[in-house]
């Protein structure tokens, strides 16, 4: 998982990002649609709720505990259905992925690390489907393209199911009509994955 695959081109695209996430943050243009601040909703044998608002999912806190030193929110941001969503000929669920509504953040180190020349950066996503199918087959597809690289191993008792990277550190759990990911798109030598261990089990525990 080294190289950047289709699986994280389309990750990378799909979080394109813009409002808050613990504090405030816009960007101008954008087909950026801001919705209610709480996703919870009624429970249903397809729709199960999220117990936390995504905003707070995950943290600056959680995100400094990742990547190792002072950070700060880059950008976030809420997505209706269909939003947000560029085309890829690689993709061939994307007509799946633009039913979900999402929210993204991502954090970035405030100072570039001296050993590798790079800030760190992670970002995380919220996608919820109109059911549970629709995120199975989203959810099977990005394993499906990820379980030969190395470092991929499945996850059990975070949700439906789950899958783990670690070259770099990425995670993406199902559960019910919902996904969550979770990418540290630029590792530096202070990118800790104990934190990252323990900030997957905190999300896991509150979806």
């Amino acid at each position: 998982m080294a190289e950047i695959n289709s699986f994280f081109i389309a990750a990378l695209l799909a979080f394109g990002l813009a409002i808050c996430c613990s504090q405030a943050s816009t960007r101008p243009g954008g087909n950026k649609i801001e919705q209610p601040t709480s996703t919870a909703t009624k429970p249903g044998a397809d729709h199960l709720p999220i117990t936390t608002d995504p905003r707070n999912l995950f943290t600056l806190t959680d995100a400094e505990k990742i990547l190792g030193e002072p950070s700060h929110l880059s950008d976030s941001g809420w997505y209706a259905p269909g939003a947000g969503r560029e085309n890829s000929p690689k993709d061939s669920v994307l007509p799946l992925k633009k039913l979900a509504s999402s929210w993204r953040c991502a954090y970035e180190t405030n100072a570039i690390d001296n050993k590798t020349g790079k800030t760190g950066i992670i970002y995380f996503h919220v996608e919820e489907y109109p059911n549970v199918s629709s995120a199975s087959a989203v959810y099977s597809y990005y394993k499906r393209s990820n379980e030969t690289h190395a470092g991929f191993k499945e996850l059990y008792g975070y949700g439906d199911e789950g899958w783990y990277g670690n070259s770099p550190l990425f995670v993406y759990v199902r559960k019910a009509n919902k996904i969550w990911g979770m990418k540290v798109n630029r590792m530096t030598s202070k990118t800790s994955s104990d934190g990252f261990d323990q900030v997957v089990k905190k999300v896991a525990a509150n979806f």
